[in-house]
């Protein structure tokens, strides 16, 4: 992979005006969107991921909509309230869809720190099929049971979808936006970003298997539900304080060394 250092988007630091751990929380979903671009998830500057401000936990941090994940930066987020009004004055704004979605999650879920909403080609592929998600790889049975999907509305520009969305997510942490895409919620970033990963790699070695043609093996949905069992009991208390932490720091690493500029 060629990686090129793309320029920030430059804007007022908000470090001293922010309390300490809202700053942390700037620095740690920024890196995210980093970590997200490296990774070749963008779908040109749509999609979003947020993240609850800990101190005041009815305000969440989001992508100005005009910005490419490659230059997203702790000081240029967007801070909105439980009103989806900006908290801070700045010249970049999120468009209506990204508070809906991300905002309507963590007002319902006061256990969700971060959620991630994208279009990849393997996740959305996925949101297309009748079956939904197979559990024909080792990746996709931690998600055994555990899998929510919600029906197609079209472009998200109603505020009365966001409690029907809550709703069909229930208490899971993924769900499959159908013929649309994926969202993800985690306690964390870190396990936010775990999570992902893993549903990420499930969705695409499901299209590549299905498109060989060749008969699919599909283990008993019992041996899938013990992998899913045993996945929960390892991110259940208080294992679930590190869940994720050691690859989302390794990967923090990786895009820091291309370019440190996100954490401004």
């Amino acid at each position: 992979m060629n990686v090129v250092a793309m320029p920030s988007v430059a804007v007022p630091s908000m470090k001293d005006r922010v309390p300490e751990a809202e700053w942390e929380t700037r620095v740690q979903l920024a890196a995210l969107y980093r970590i997200a671009a490296y990774m070749g998830l963008e779908d040109l500057t749509a999609n979003h991921f947020a993240a609850r401000v800990p101190d005041a936990p009815s305000h969440f941090l989001i992508k100005p909509t005009a910005l490419l994940f490659s230059e997203v930066t702790a000081s240029n987020l967007c801070c909105y309230d439980e009103n989806r009004e900006l908290v801070y004055e700045t010249e970049h704004t999120s468009s209506p869809a990204g508070p809906r979605i991300h905002g309507s999650v963590l007002d319902a879920r006061p256990d969700v720190m971060a959620t991630i909403h994208l279009h990849t080609t393997a996740g959305a592929a996925v949101s297309a099929m009748d079956c939904g998600l197979k559990f024909i790889s080792q990746s996709s049975m931690r998600f055994a049971g555990q899998v929510a999907y919600h029906r197609y509305e079209g472009l998200v520009h109603k505020d009365e979808e966001g409690p029907r969305l809550v709703n069909d997510l229930g208490d899971k942490h993924v769900m499959f936006l159908e013929n649309h895409g994926t969202l993800i919620t985690g306690r964390s970033i870190p396990e936010c970003f775990l999570l992902h990963h893993y549903l990420e790699r499930s969705c695409e070695i499901q299209v590549a298997a299905m498109s060989s043609g060749a008969v699919l093996k599909e283990p008993p949905m019992e041996e899938c539900l013990k992998m899913a069992q045993g996945w929960a009991e390892n991110r259940a208390p208080p294992a679930n304080e590190m869940v994720g932490e050691r690859d989302f720091q390794a990967m923090v690493r990786k895009v820091e060394a291309i370019d440190p500029g996100f954490r401004v």
